[in-house]
């Protein structure tokens, strides 16, 4: 299997998490990322990782690295909570349409919360020789002989079996397998940001606000979000065993905290890019003023060097189309609205099922286009049902404006 080869376009969860799955068995693979290094940016904050997910990692992760997962991951009350804008208590929702269906694991609930930066630390581990940093793939080339050059931003080419796509929603892998395939604009943004948990802050958030999540909205739908991550278990020895950086991410809690309003009522985007994270703050306390004391103050705590604002956008689902040895995984091809919070896991997901394809096709178990073709089929069932019931309840709860049908 040592000469099949393996390119993957971006080196986000699922990419790294598909890279470990091939790495395993045996394939070559390599992961293009287009950051320096892991530290170049904040690759984002805190995701809900439920059975498909944690059933995704534990594939992947040897017992330790697994162990770590949880140990660094949080374990919220198993529940998502609604309340108006003066904290009346309106609805506990149904947390199902956010439940995963895959393999209990042990002690570990069907919910939890974890770092995105945090896993993809952990992700990384024995990946070191299979990463290269420093440059994004733009396009690809078919060949004779049905290899594929991968072509790489910085002039360079590389030469693989198979190119994956797991370079979120902006892919120009996707671009160019799928012109046709939309992405469109969900009608919110976002302006997020980090709450610090320390001891003097827990004091001032009300109890009522902990739960996987908590979403605190007026008729409007002018929303704030409620998110906290409190890790498990922050001083287990396989922390310690971590370089500072890791321990001091890992020994400092927080909650992700986002305003949510419809473009219709927020100044335009470029205005919203440009503003100083304290005027951003600013203006959603004025926008908030009214709301209950208890949630002004959460804006008030928001870590500025955090405070970011959010244009959304999600894929709509695609008509099939010919398997080659090209594909996508993850927000490549189905990006979508944070409503249920299964994303990430679908991602996951992806990089589950395509890599047991590909490790299929690699041991002459069935043809290459095959293996593809098969991930593909079941990918756009699960994948593209994700989209349109998270394009529902954002619809529903977020003011979303609607998906259309199909590309």
């Amino acid at each position: 299997m040592s000469d099949f080869r393996v390119a993957i376009a971006g080196g986000g969860l699922a990419g790294m998490t598909l890279a470990r799955h091939l790495h395993h068995h045996g394939l070559d693979v390599v992961v293009h990322e287009r950051d320096a290094d892991l530290l170049t940016r904040n690759p984002g904050y805190r995701l809900h990782i439920n059975s498909t997910g944690t059933t995704a990692l534990k594939s992947v992760l040897d017992p330790r690295l697994w162990e770590l997962f949880v140990a660094t991951a949080g374990m919220p009350r198993q529940q998502i909570r609604h309340f108006d804008e003066q904290l009346n208590p309106s609805l506990i929702r149904d947390t199902s349409g956010s439940a995963g269906d895959g393999k209990a694991t042990g002690d570990v609930p069907e919910h939890l919360v974890a770092d995105r930066s945090t896993m993809r630390k952990i992700l990384y581990t024995g990946l070191e020789k299979r990463m290269r940093f420093g440059a994004r793939v733009i396009g690809y080339r078919h060949n004779p002989g049905a290899r594929v050059t991968v072509c790489l931003s910085n002039g360079e080419n590389d030469e693989a079996d198979v190119l994956v796509g797991a370079n979120g929603i902006n892919s120009a892998v996707r671009a160019q397998l799928l012109p046709h395939a939309s992405v469109i604009d969900r009608g919110v943004r976002h302006i997020a940001a980090r709450i610090p948990l320390t001891a003097a802050t827990k004091r001032e958030i009300p109890d009522e606000l902990y739960s996987l999540f908590t979403l605190v909205s007026d008729s409007q739908h002018d929303m704030i979000n409620f998110g906290p991550l409190e890790r498990s278990n922050p001083r287990s020895p396989l922390v310690a065993e971590r370089d500072e950086a890791f321990r001091c991410e890992v020994g400092n809690d927080f909650a992700l905290s986002i305003f949510s309003s419809l473009t219709t009522r927020l100044p335009a985007d470029a205005e919203l890019s440009k503003a100083h994270p304290e005027a951003l703050r600013r203006y959603v306390l004025k926008r908030i003023a009214s709301w209950h004391p208890g949630v002004v103050e959460l804006v008030r705590m928001w870590t500025l060097d955090t405070v970011q604002p959010l244009a959304l956008r999600r894929s709509v689902p695609t008509s099939p189309w010919a398997p080659t040895n090209i594909t996508v995984i993850g927000d490549a091809i189905h990006a979508m609205s944070p409503a249920l919070g299964i994303g990430a896991n679908t991602a996951l997901r992806d990089a589950q099922v395509l890599g047991a394809e590909l490790v299929a096709a690699a041991m002459g178990g069935k043809p290459l286009l095959t293996a593809v073709s098969d991930y593909e089929h079941t990918m756009r069932g699960y994948a593209f049902d994700a989209v349109r019931a998270s394009a529902a309840m954002g619809e529903r709860i977020i003011g979303h404006a609607p998906l259309p049908a199909r590309t």
